[in-house]
């Protein structure tokens, strides 16, 4: 009898946080939300010895509060078409400047920025603009983890110098942890359709190679690095609500 009581009392508090009405337009709201978002960065510190400029394509969960203060989780994918370290697997060229498939063929080769970061947020907007107090500058600072490596792509995949086990001695797999600062601007329509925040970005990941072992020049290694990103982001959120003319619903 007890668990039943229990379980409707759990009930109505849901109904009631799922219909309790606030109005954007007249106050700061609380505000779950969906953001996705695209990142063009340039390199610096080791990284742009490394690489050339890339991108991040991400996703995550923020809460904001009444206070405007928020926190979130967020998740990103790094891509790169501009690898400067392409003489990593001279070894298999040799005095070549092929390499020779499975097939007699020469085989085509290419080479990609690839990784991913994960971090925890936290920030607050300041409605010095915008159309309500829930829009405006807004500060962001973030801890997180990051990984990246070089990915060859061997067309067709038929060099057996290039199989997968292979390729873990030459693709300078690094990762560690991240700090990040984010400045920009935070909207938040009245009409709840159009929501989103534009800045600029700056991580700061410091990294490791994992690999501790390079085919290429045949000797072990162990590279403490920094690497840095700067650049543009721009996000398009999407609050966990349901809406009623111009009042929030939440779950």
């Amino acid at each position: 009898m007890k668990t039943k009581q229990f379980f409707f009392l759990l009930i109505g508090f849901y109904h009631i946080s799922l219909f309790a009405q606030e109005d954007i337009k007249e106050s700061k709201i609380r505000i779950p939300a969906i953001n996705l978002n695209i990142g063009f960065h340039m390199p610096g510190g080791d990284l742009a010895d490394r690489f050339g400029s890339s991108t991040l394509f991400g996703m995550g969960f923020q809460l904001k509060n009444e206070k405007n203060f928020y926190w979130g989780i967020d998740f990103a994918a790094l891509a790169g078409s501009d690898v400067k370290e392409d003489n990593i697997i001279d070894i298999i060229v040799a005095d070549s400047t092929d390499i020779i498939d499975v097939n007699g063929n020469t085989a085509t080769v290419r080479f990609w920025e690839r990784g991913a970061q994960t971090q925890f947020v936290l920030g607050k907007i300041f409605p010095m603009i915008g159309p309500n107090e829930n829009s405006g500058i807004f500060f962001q600072g973030g801890l997180g983890f990051m990984y990246h490596k070089i990915r060859i792509e061997d067309i067709g995949n038929n060099s057996p110098q290039l199989s997968a086990d292979m390729l873990k001695g030459y693709d300078r797999l690094s990762m560690g942890f991240t700090t990040s600062q984010f400045i920009g601007y935070r909207h938040f329509s009245n009409n709840h359709k159009i929501n989103f925040f534009l800045g600029i970005e700056f991580i700061q990941a410091f990294t490791q190679d994992v690999r501790m072992y390079d085919y290429n020049s045949q000797t072990s290694y162990e590279d403490n690095r920094v690497d840095l990103l700067s650049g543009l982001k721009f996000g398009w959120t999407i609050p966990l609500h349901k809406k009623s003319d111009n009042q929030y619903y939440y779950y």
